[in-house]
C-alpha cells in the first residue's frame, strides 16, 4: 500500500487515471465514495477527519481530478470496475466502505462483482429508486449541446455550493453518470443489493423512503434514519451519522 497522500490509478486500458487523497488516521482504511457532480474531498474529508479513521477518497472516473475518457460509458459496471481497479492497487484487504447518493449505487455493484474488496458497506442516501427522467433531469440534456450553453445551464440550475463542484465534473461524465442510474444496470440494483453477502447499513435523511425497504428489511439489511438530515448526510448531520457508523446495533 502506497504511503502517499495523492494516490494515482489507471482504470482503464488507454491510461485513464483515477485520483484519490489518503488521510491517515486509525484502525483498517476505509474507502469514501460521493456522488453525482460531486467529488470526493469535500463530499468526504471533513466527516473522515471526524471519524479519525484512516481513509482513501477518490474522485469518481469524470469527476473532480480523475480523468473523463470520451469512450467510457460512465455505466454503474464500468465505475464499479473503476474503484475495484483502485483496491486491488492498494491491496490491504477488504475494506469498510462508506459511499454517498451515485457512490452508494456503485458501491452495491462493487459488492456483487467483488465481494472480496469490501467487509462492510454503509450507503448513505443511495440512488436506489428507478424512475423515467422528466423535467430538468440531468439525463435529458443531449450531449451535443453541452458545449453550446446545455452546461452552463446546468450549473446556473445549482446553488452556489453545489455548483462548485459540479463544475469540476466532466460536462459529458455529468450526463452520462445520471443516465446510468436509469438504465437496465441501474434496474438491477436492488437485486443485487439484497443477494449481498457482505453487511449492509443503509442511511438515509429524515425524508427518505426507498420504494423496497420492506424487501430490504427482510434482506437482513440494517437501516438508520438520521433526524435532521436532508440527502447530504454528512453534512447536515456528522455526528448522528458517526454514532450510527459506531453503533453496535448497526453491524
Amino acid at each position: 500500500m502506497s504511503a502517499s497522500p495523492l494516490v494515482t490509478t489507471p482504470f482503464t486500458v488507454d491510461g485513464g487515471m483515477l485520483r484519490s487523497i489518503r488521510l491517515p488516521g486509525r484502525g483498517p482504511e476505509v474507502l469514501h465514495l460521493h456522488g453525482l457532480g460531486c467529488h470526493g474531498a469535500a463530499s468526504w474529508a471533513p466527516f473522515a477527519v471526524l471519524r479519525g479513521r484512516a481513509a482513501l477518497i477518490p474522485d469518481l472516473p469524470g469527476h473532480g481530478r480523475s480523468d473523463a475518457p470520451r469512450d467510457v460509458d460512465f455505466t454503474l459496471p464500468e465505475m464499479a470496475e473503476a474503484v475495484a481497479a483502485v483496491l486491488r492497487a492498494e491491496a490491504g484487504g477488504p475494506r469498510e466502505v462508506l459511499a454517498h447518493s451515485l457512490g452508494g449505487t456503485i458501491a452495491v455493484h462493487l459488492a456483487a462483482r467483488h465481494p472480496e474488496l469490501v467487509s462492510r458497506l454503509v450507503l448513505v442516501e443511495p440512488a436506489l429508486d428507478v424512475h423515467p427522467p422528466r423535467g430538468e433531469d440531468i439525463a435529458l440534456v443531449p450531449e451535443e449541446e453541452l458545449d453550446r450553453g446545455g452546461f452552463a445551464a446546468l450549473l446556473a440550475r445549482e446553488l452556489d455550493w453545489r455548483r462548485a463542484e459540479v463544475r469540476l465534473t466532466a460536462p459529458h461524465a455529468l450526463v452520462r453518470c445520471a443516465r446510468s442510474l436509469q438504465d437496465a444496470h441501474a434496474r438491477r440494483t436492488n437485486d443485487l443489493l439484497v443477494g449481498l453477502s457482505t453487511p449492509v447499513l443503509l442511511v438515509t435523511g429524515e425524508q427518505r423512503t426507498y420504494e423496497q425497504q420492506t424487501r430490504f428489511d427482510a434482506a437482513g439489511i440494517r437501516s438508520v434514519r438520521v433526524p435532521g438530515a436532508a440527502h447530504f448526510v454528512m453534512h447536515d448531520a456528522p455526528d448522528a451519522l458517526l454514532a450510527a457508523l459506531e453503533d453496535p446495533a448497526t453491524r
